[in-house]
C-alpha cells in the first residue's frame, strides 16, 4: 500500500464512492484487454466501495481511435454484468477527451461524449501544454455550454501557479486528481490544493490491476485521516455525485 500498511485499519471507506475516471471497458484503449479482465476490474471497484462508476475511454485520435460501436458493445456487456452480479451498482459512460481544435465539434457529432449524459467533459491535455493554451481550450468549452473537469491536474508541468489555478476555478473549471497523486512527486502541491478546497474529484484512473493504485478505498481512508472525513466525503462522494446528477441517499 502506498499510504502505509496500517492505513485501512484506521478508517474504512464507506460504500457509495463515485469513480468518474477509469479505463476498464474491454478492448477500446490501453485499459482492460478483454471481457474477463473488465469484469474482474469492475468487481474490484465494487469491492473498494464504488457504487457509481463512469467508464471514460480515451478519445485522442492521434493515438486511440476506438469505434463508437465497439465502445457501445463493451458498455452493454459491462451493464449486463453489473445488473446480473452487482445490482446496487450504477454505471455511466463518457470519455477522457484529449483537447484538440475540433473537440467541440466532435462532442456535437457524438465522436466523443461528456460524462454520463451531463455537460461535464473530462478533459486531458499534453503534460507540457502551456497555461495560455489550456485556458483557450477550456474557455471554448465553457462558451459552448460544457464544463471542463481537468483530468489528473498533478501531471501538468505548466499548471503550477496558484493565480492560474484560481483563474480557471473562477471561470467554472473543475479539477480531478488521481489517487496516486498523494504519493507522487507533487504530493505537497496536491495537498495544498485539497486543503484550500480547490480539488473537486479524486478518481483512480484505473487501467488494470496495477495501474490505478492506490485504490479508491485506500485513498479515501488516507484523505479522511489527513484532511478529515468531511473532505473525503466531498472528494469521493458528494462532488462527483453532483457532476453526474446523482441524488445522495
Amino acid at each position: 500500500m502506498l499510504f502505509g500498511k496500517n492505513n485501512r485499519a484506521h478508517a474504512e471507506a464507506p460504500v457509495g464512492l463515485v469513480d468518474l475516471h477509469c479505463h476498464i471497458l474491454a478492448g477500446v484503449d490501453d485499459g482492460a484487454r478483454d471481457d474477463a479482465q473488465m469484469y474482474d476490474l469492475i468487481r474490484l471497484e465494487y469491492d473498494c466501495g464504488v457504487r457509481h462508476l463512469c467508464f471514460t475511454p480515451h478519445y485522442n485520435p492521434a493515438i486511440f481511435t476506438p469505434k463508437p460501436e465497439k465502445i457501445a458493445e463493451s458498455f452493454e456487456k459491462a451493464k449486463l454484468f453489473v445488473s446480473e452480479n452487482l445490482p446496487d451498482m450504477s454505471v455511466y459512460l463518457g470519455n477522457e477527451v484529449f483537447m484538440r481544435p475540433d473537440t467541440v465539434e466532435r462532442l456535437r457529432d457524438g465522436s466523443c461524449r461528456a460524462l454520463g449524459g451531463t455537460r461535464t467533459v473530462l478533459t486531458e491535455f499534453s503534460p507540457s501544454m502551456t497555461y495560455d493554451e489550456m485556458r483557450l481550450y477550456v474557455v471554448k468549452l465553457l462558451s459552448n455550454g460544457k464544463t471542463p473537469l481537468l483530468a489528473h491536474i498533478e501531471r501538468y508541468e505548466k499548471l503550477t501557479e496558484p493565480k492560474d489555478i484560481m483563474e480557471l476555478k473562477s471561470l467554472g473549471v473543475k479539477f480531478q486528481i488521481n489517487t496516486e497523486a498523494f504519493s507522487g512527486p507533487r504530493k505537497k502541491f496536491v495537498s495544498k490544493l485539497v486543503e484550500r478546497g480547490i480539488i473537486d474529484v479524486v478518481a483512480d484512473d484505473r487501467h488494470n490491476h496495477t495501474r490505478g493504485n492506490p485504490d479508491m478505498a485506500e485513498c479515501y481512508s488516507f484523505v479522511a485521516q489527513k484532511f478529515g472525513e468531511r473532505a473525503a466525503h466531498a472528494l469521493f462522494v458528494s462532488r462527483p455525485s453532483s457532476i453526474l446528477n446523482i441524488i445522495e441517499k
